[in-house]
């Protein structure tokens, strides 16, 4: 998704400084066909013009795409990769960039005026990741709570949340709604988590896509995935 900000606490910095590889390991469609996953990328304004019909001849199973962040901001490809996506066929879900300068409840009024959920789609995502300062751990948790109770309240149903496993560890272990899903960053390993996805590297290269995108694992079968859809 979007870069994330280095400078964390300090302890966090050091310890994610000597855990995580300098150059995670670069998946190649040829490990995914052989290993038979259900996988996906996502996407935003950041991976610029996408060239949809060469991206067909190796389909993911899913793509999330960013729609907002904060409470002004909308991503400026977001209605045109929902587009071109639904239309290859491809499962497709909306996130939001939290932010921490305002309040969680009016980020998700801004993301549910822009975000496509429509029946088929994957439930609406959560991007909640460090910044390089954090507030305090409690105002963190409750804004997150009001935004996520936000999306619940008007849609009927709760939100993926995406996030570093330290930062899962830190801020969400044992205080969030327990019927989130979570969709994990990690590079060093399988998360020790009850993670549904998982995303493994930012080092995926595939066609119609000139950047590296990164590159995400469903924790189940095809009929699992779609089990979870609106």
């Amino acid at each position: 998704m979007q870069k994330r900000l280095i400078s964390i606490l300090f302890f966090i910095l050091i310890t994610s400084l000597s855990a995580y590889p300098i150059n995670p390991h670069k998946v190649t469609f040829g490990e995914i066909k052989a290993q038979g996953k259900i996988w996906g990328i996502d996407i935003s304004y950041y991976q610029e013009n996408i060239k949809w019909k060469k991206l067909k001849k190796q389909k993911p199973h899913f793509i999330f795409m960013k729609a907002t962040e904060g409470t002004t901001i909308q991503d400026s490809k977001y209605q045109s990769n929902y587009k071109e996506a639904k239309k290859l066929g491809i499962l497709v879900g909306s996130y939001h960039f939290f932010s921490y300068l305002t309040n969680g409840k009016d980020q998700a009024n801004n993301f549910l005026l822009t975000a496509k959920h429509q029946k088929g789609d994957l439930p609406l995502v959560l991007d909640a990741e460090f910044s390089k300062k954090m507030p305090l751990m409690k105002l963190v948790q409750n804004q997150l709570v009001n935004f996520i109770n936000t999306i619940y309240n008007k849609t009927g149903h709760y939100p993926i949340i995406y996030c570093d496993y330290d930062y899962y560890k830190l801020y969400l272990k044992g205080s969030m709604p327990h019927n989130c899903k979570l969709w994990i960053v990690d590079y060093r390993g399988k998360p020790d988590c009850k993670w549904s996805f998982w995303q493994t590297t930012n080092k995926f290269k595939i066609e119609g896509i000139k950047r590296y995108v990164d590159f995400n694992l469903f924790n189940g079968a095809n009929k699992d995935l779609k089990s979870i859809l609106y």
